[in-house]
């Protein structure tokens, strides 16, 4: 059984790899997302995660990220993203706007 886990994440950049594969001589492309993560001990760190195919488009900004484990070619357990949903801060004035409206 597995479930999903949800993770703020912010994309700098998104990679492109590709090339021919030696066993079947098919071509392939693999797209990484460049990641600002903070560490556990608070430092800021940049790191990368495999888009999958439906998420090639991914364009740079902050997400909230939900990951299932998996088992990759080499048969390393690796996080997996199964879906990104954009994470909009909320603002000061966002943030006013709702106290005014509890307080009315």
């Amino acid at each position: 059984m597995s479930t999903a886990n949800t993770n703020w994440i912010n994309i700098i950049n998104v990679i492109s790899r590709s090339g021919i594969s030696k066993k079947t001589g098919l071509p392939w492309t693999m797209n990484f997302a460049q990641c600002v993560l903070i560490a556990l001990d608070g430092e800021l760190k940049i790191g990368k995660l495999l888009l999958p195919k439906a998420l090639n488009d991914t364009k740079p900004g902050e997400y909230l990220a939900s990951f299932q484990l998996d088992v990759d070619y080499e048969t390393d357990v690796v996080p997996v993203i199964t879906a990104l949903h954009p994470y909009n801060k909320p603002t000061a004035k966002a943030a006013e706007s709702g106290k005014a409206a509890t307080a009315a």
